[in-house]
C-alpha cells in the first residue's frame, strides 16, 4: 500500500524537480552568458586602448641614440595617466643594462620593471616569437611597494633590426577612471552594477553604482590589463534570475504540499492498518491467555469438587486440602474476572474512586494476609518491612488494595526457585511509597517501558513461558496510580528479580 501511494508521488516529484532544474539551468546559462559578454566588451576596449599605445610607441622608435628627439613626449603629455616609457636592448637571452627612460619614472619603479623582465626571460623570448609572426602581445607587471602603478611590457624592433623591450608605465587608478569608467558607463545595463575590485580584498576601485557590495558569488572575470583586479557584475532589483527563482520556489512549495498530503495519507493509512492488525493480534492473544487463565482454576475446582462429590477424598487433612484448593482457585478466578471488569470500567471511564484517608501499612498487611493460606503449601517466603512512622495516605483504599494485590501476584507468578516476596513502605519527598520486590527472572531493560501498556506481555526469553497472563495487571496498576496523581517505577534486572514501587500523595499534598 505504501508503494502504491508513495511511489507515484515520488516519481512525479522527481520528474517535476528535474524539469524545473533544467529550465533554471538553461535560463541561468543564457543570462550569465549575456552578462559575461558585457565584461568581455570592457576588457576588449581596454585591450584596444593599450594596443594603440604600444603601436604608437613602436612606430615612433627609430634609433635609441636619438631618444631626446623622439616624439614619445607627445604620448606622455597627451596621456596624463602614462607615467613614462622605458626602453632596453634585449640581446640573446639577456637584458642590456643600459636603460632609456622617458617621463618621470622613479628609479625604484624602473628597477622593478627590469627585475620583473629578468625573472620572466622565457616569457620575454616568447614575446619576440609572437612579434616575428606579426602579433604583438602585451605582458602586465604590477609594481610592488609603489602605489597604483603597473607596466605594460611588449617586444619591438628598431630600424636596425635590434630587439627592444618596451614598457609603458601606467597609473592604475587613472587608467580605471580615464579609460575604464567611461566604457563601463556606456555598456552598463540599467539593472546591472559593474565594479572593479582588488582580488582578496574588499577594496572597490570603481563602481557605476553606489552603496553596492560585490562578492565571489557574483559574476566576475579577471581584468586583462590589471590581473590583480577583477570586474564584477551584480544584477539589481528583481533580476530575471530572482524572478525565475521565486517562481521555482512557489512551484516547489505547491509540489511539497501535494507530496506531504499524499505521504501523510499513506502514512496514516499504513499505521491505521498496522494498528488494526496489532489490535487483532492483541485481542486474539488476550482471548487465548484469558481462556488459559480461566481454564486452569476451573479445571482444578471441577476436579476437586468431583472428588469430594464422589467421596474419593478420605481423611480430614485431605478434605481440608481440597477445600483450600477450591477456595484458592475460586479466589483466583474471581481476581481474573475482577481484573477484566475493572479494566473495562477504566477504559470506558465508568470506574469511580472514593478518596479518603487510610493507613497504608494496615492495607499492606491485609492484602498479604489474603495470600497466607495459599502460600502455606507453596515455597514462597513473605518478608515485610513497614515504616512505623508512616501516617495516613490519601486515596481509594480498595483500588490501592487491588494494585498491591496485582504486584504480589506477579511476584509470586514470576518467581523462581525458593520464591521470596518482600513488601516495604516508606516516606520520601512528602510522599509515601509501597514496594513489592521479588527474586524472580527479571524483565529485560528494553521491555520495562512497555510492560504497563494494556494487553502487553513480554514475548522474549523465559518470561514469555514462565506463566500465562492476560496482560492487564500492570496496566490496571498504572491507571490506578495515575488516578491518585502518583507514580510507579520499576527496577529490574534479568535473572535477579524485579522491584515495583508505588508513590502516593499524603493528605496535605493532595
Amino acid at each position: 500500500m505504501l508503494l502504491l501511494i508513495v511511489m507515484p508521488s515520488l516519481l512525479i516529484t522527481v520528474f517535476q524537480m528535474n524539469s524545473i532544474d533544467q529550465q533554471e539551468q538553461a535560463f541561468e546559462e543564457i543570462y550569465k552568458r549575456q552578462l559575461t559578454s558585457v565584461i568581455f566588451s570592457i576588457n576588449m576596449y581596454a585591450d584596444d586602448v593599450v594596443n594603440r599605445w604600444v603601436a604608437e610607441v613602436s612606430d615612433q622608435v627609430d634609433d635609441l641614440d636619438g631618444i631626446n628627439n623622439f616624439d614619445l613626449k607627445a604620448l606622455t603629455n597627451q596621456q596624463n595617466l602614462i607615467v613614462g616609457v622605458l626602453l632596453q636592448h634585449f640581446k640573446g637571452d639577456s637584458i642590456h643594462e643600459k636603460k632609456y627612460k622617458l617621463g618621470d619614472i622613479p628609479d625604484e619603479l624602473a628597477k622593478q620593471v627590469v627585475d620583473s623582465c629578468t625573472a620572466n626571460l622565457k616569457n620575454i623570448e616568447r614575446l619576440f616569437i609572437y612579434l616575428e609572426s606579426n602579433y604583438r602581445k602585451v605582458m602586465v607587471f604590477e609594481a610592488k611597494g609603489v602605489r597604483s602603478k603597473h607596466a605594460l611590457v611588449f617586444a619591438l624592433k628598431n630600424h636596425k633590426g635590434e630587439n627592444l623591450i618596451g614598457a609603458i608605465l601606467v597609473d592604475s587608478e587613472s587608467f580605471v577612471q580615464d579609460v575604464l569608467a567611461p566604457r563601463i558607463q556606456s555598456v552598463a545595463l540599467q539593472d546591472v552594477a559593474i565594479g572593479l575590485k582588488e582580488r582578496g580584498s574588499e577594496n572597490i576601485i570603481y563602481s557605476n553604482t553606489k552603496d553596492i557590495t560585490y562578492t565571489s558569488d557574483d559574476i566576475n572575470e579577471t581584468f586583462w590589463q590589471l590581473p590583480s583586479y577583477a570586474l564584477y557584475l551584480k544584477p539589481l532589483g528583481d533580476s530575471t534570475d530572482a524572478i525565475l527563482e521565486k517562481r521555482s520556489r512557489n512551484n516547489l512549495f505547491i509540489l511539497a504540499i501535494v507530496d506531504f498530503v499524499l505521504l501523510l495519507g499513506g502514512v496514516l493509512t499504513y499505521f491505521n492498518i498496522k494498528k488494526q492488525l496489532q489490535l487483532a493480534k492483541i485481542k486474539s492473544d488476550f482471548v487465548s491467555n484469558v481462556s488459559h487463565e480461566i481454564r486452569t482454576p476451573l479445571a482444578l475446582i471441577s476436579m476437586y469438587a468431583e472428588s469430594l462429590q464422589l467421596n474419593r477424598v478420605k481423611g480430614e487433612d485431605k478434605l481440608q486440602r481440597s477445600y483450600g484448593i477450591i477456595f484458592r482457585e475460586a479466589n483466583r478466578l474471581t481476581g481474573i474476572v475482577n481484573n477484566i471488569l475493572n479494566f473495562s470500567k477504566m477504559e470506558s471511564g465508568k470506574r469511580k474512586y472514593t478518596f479518603d484517608t487510610f493507613n497504608l501499612n494496615n492495607n499492606v498487611i491485609a492484602v498479604a494476609d489474603r495470600y497466607g493460606d495459599s502460600i502455606k503449601n507453596t515455597n514462597v517466603e513473605f518478608i515485610m518491612t513497614l515504616n512505623e512512622e508512616l501516617d495516613n495516605v490519601w486515596g481509594d483504599k480498595e483500588a490501592i488494595d487491588e494494585a498491591i494485590a496485582n504486584l504480589i501476584e506477579n511476584a509470586i507468578k514470576y518467581g523462581k526457585g525458593d520464591k521470596k516476596v518482600e513488601l516495604a513502605t516508606g516516606l520520601i519527598d512528602n510522599m509515601c511509597w509501597v514496594e513489592v520486590k521479588d527474586n524472580g527472572i527479571g524483565i529485560p531493560a528494553k521491555e520495562q517501558k512497555l510492560i504497563f501498556k494494556q494487553f502487553y506481555r513480554v514475548t522474549l526469553g523465559n518470561l514469555a513461558h514462565q506463566a500465562k497472563g492476560s496482560g492487564l495487571g500492570l496496566n490496571i496498576v498504572k491507571q490506578i496510580v495515575d488516578a491518585h496523581k502518583g507514580k510507579i517505577v520499576v527496577d529490574s534486572e534479568v535473572g535477579k528479580g524485579s522491584r515495583f514501587r508505588i508513590y502516593l500523595p499524603l493528605p496535605n499534598n493532595n
